[in-house]
């Protein structure tokens, strides 16, 4: 297909790595695990499990509707299919909002922790802004040139990130291994029962945003039926064992002291620098790679869903040009990477004039647009779940399963009813606060500005004739 991306470029191997990469094991656990670990203590761990239960659920939700329907639109196409254009068009909206904010945020920290990483080991500070940049257009390039060799880099950032930690966890296990517990699993070392474990789960899912990876490159994958509801389980499964092995060994090397997890922004750096002695620096090269990884992964499968929805109009259809040489998403692409830059900009001038907080913090930028993001995904995610039993019910009656498509999709949406319950609660601090309302504002708003247009058109068209 001459408008169309270029096919049989992955396999299930791939999709797991660069959904993997996705995640970001590396960057999402430092910077995540200190806030789960503050709410609900000792027993952090048993959260990133309730966690992972939820994005199981919804993996399953994707998973079923790739098998019946791939589509490199991802949820945009599994919401139409199920609740209809509008409904699709809405999701296209969010997902274009939600993904780039959130995309903002580790585009962000990619020169943010760079610089971090380099005053440490140089003793000089560097502005992160040129870094960012710099990093980031590299990053757009190599995108550019082909998911193939954009998911080879990224495999190889993988595999260091990942090595690398797990080093550290056998270091420390080993140099513990006389004082290890299970007490980090157990239900009573939980802070607060159920109402700390609650307050975590919005943090624990948030360090597993990017597990939707392989459902947006389903038109670049072989046996896409296959391949991606595969990749989903090997991916889901391998960030919940990671993240389980880094938070267990965390709490150990910290000698399950949470004062020592309240006073740490980045425990596990903590314990990375008593465990490797002089080549603590890895732990940090580490970290900058992970951002990277996840920077290319995450933005490349986000563009497909932008491309589809520009090549099906649902968005302007610029975006759903391909690349004539490379047959990528290059106009998405580059969108979402300029998009993201113009996001940094506007906020850095908020900070400079003093109406935000006065202080160009990489960390808390990150933190700001990653979780506004990760609200309005929250919000697709919900709408996916809501359209698979009524997509099968309306269009593929014979493959209906009664536990694949109605009693999955509707544990997903009850898993999902906790994080924005603790999202809505009262005494969140500024501007976390506003965030779940500006978020709803846009979902009202996104469904006005869709359901109005609709409106408009149908008028100019005049009534039918008989």
């Amino acid at each position: 297909m001459a408008d169309g991306l270029l096919a049989d470029q992955l396999g299930t191997t791939d999709l797991t790595v660069s959904t993997i990469a996705n995640i970001g094991p590396g960057i999402d656990f430092y910077f995540g695990f200190a806030l789960i670990a503050v709410t609900a203590g000792t027993g952090a761990p048993l959260t990133i499990v309730a966690a992972a239960i939820a994005v199981a659920l919804l993996g399953m939700v994707a998973a079923a509707f790739t098998r019946l329907e791939p589509s490199a639109g991802s949820f945009i196409a599994f919401v139409e299919s199920g609740l209809g254009r509008r409904a699709g068009e809405v999701t296209a909206i969010l997902v274009a909002i939600g993904y780039t904010m959130a995309m903002a945020g580790v585009v962000t920290m990619s020169g943010g922790f760079l610089a971090d990483s380099l005053e440490r080991a140089t003793g000089a500070s560097i502005p992160w802004g040129p870094l960012t940049v710099a990093l980031s257009l590299l990053a757009l390039w190599l995108m550019i040139r082909g998911v193939k060799l954009s998911t080879r880099v990224v495999g190889a950032a993988v595999a260091l990130q990942v090595g690398v930690m797990a080093v550290v966890c056998v270091i420390v296990l080993v140099e513990h291994g006389s004082s290890l517990t299970l007490d980090p699993f157990r239900w009573s070392n939980v802070t607060g029962g159920l109402a700390g474990m609650s307050a975590g789960f919005p943090l624990a899912m948030y360090m597993f945003i990017g597990w939707e990876n392989g459902p947006a490159l389903a038109e670049e994958t072989r046996d896409a039926r296959r391949a991606v509801p595969r990749a989903l389980a090997l991916s889901i499964a391998a960030a919940t064992l990671l993240f389980l092995l880094f938070s267990y060994a965390t709490l150990i090397g910290l000698h399950d002291s949470t004062r020592h997890l309240e006073r740490s922004s980045i425990p596990f750096l903590n314990v990375a620098d008593a465990a490797l002695g002089p080549a603590a620096s890895l732990a940090w090269i580490v970290g900058v790679v992970s951002v990277l990884a996840t920077l290319v992964a995450g933005t490349t499968s986000q563009s497909r869903m932008l491309f589809d929805a520009g090549r099906e109009h649902l968005l302007p259809a610029q975006l759903g040009r391909v690349h004539q040489v490379h047959r990528t998403p290059a106009t998405a692409l580059t969108t979402i990477i300029l998009t993201s830059l113009a996001l940094i900009g506007i906020w850095a001038v908020v900070h400079i004039v003093g109406t935000g907080t006065g202080a160009m913090n990489a960390v808390g930028l990150y933190a700001e647009f990653s979780t506004f993001g990760t609200i309005l995904i929250f919000f697709v995610y919900g709408l996916s779940a809501l359209s698979l039993p009524l997509f099968v019910w309306r269009s593929k009656r014979a493959h209906l399963s009664w536990w694949r498509h109605l009693v999955i999709p509707s544990l997903a949406l009850c898993a999902l009813v906790v994080p924005f319950a603790e999202l809505f609660s009262p005494g969140q601090p500024a501007p976390y606060d506003l965030f779940p309302y500006l978020a709803l504002a846009t979902v009202l708003g996104a469904s006005g500005l869709t359901w109005g247009r609709a409106l408009v058109s149908r008028s100019r068209a005049g009534p039918p004739s008989r």
